[in-house]
């Protein structure tokens, strides 16, 4: 019996019938519960590679080969590639601060905030 139940009762809190009713146990699970149990397990680990997909799916905006430009993140695994920026011919780093935009499927890394500007008006003219 419980210290608190034994308390209870010498203090006239816990009637007698309340003794006869001792607790339950929850039932074991069943066989069959554990095929279930792995299929769970099994569609987690299924997902795990889609919500990494979509993680880098929020972090680079949509990529559109229709011709379109678009900006663009880079993504860490970018960070330290070298590039020239279209624009200015500048030779920069990528960095989480770098700006860039998608044009034609190619992503194009800029040097500073004026040269997507330019770019935007006129993409085929820098675009190589």
């Amino acid at each position: 019996m419980r210290k608190s139940m034994l308390a209870a009762l010498v203090f006239g809190l816990l009637p007698f019938a309340a003794l006869a009713q001792a607790p339950q146990a929850a039932p074991a699970p069943q066989a069959k519960d554990a095929p279930k149990a792995a299929k769970k397990a099994e569609k987690k680990a299924a997902k795990t590679p889609k919500a990494e997909k979509k993680d880098k799916a929020s972090t680079a905006k949509a990529v559109k080969d229709d011709g379109a430009v678009t900006d663009y993140t880079p993504l860490p695994e970018e960070y330290g590639r070298k590039f020239f920026c279209p624009v200015m011919g500048e030779e920069s780093t990528v960095n989480p601060k770098t700006l860039a935009l998608r044009y034609k499927g190619k992503t194009y890394y800029f040097c500073c905030a004026g040269c997507p500007k330019k770019f935007k008006q006129n993409p085929e003219k820098y675009a190589k």
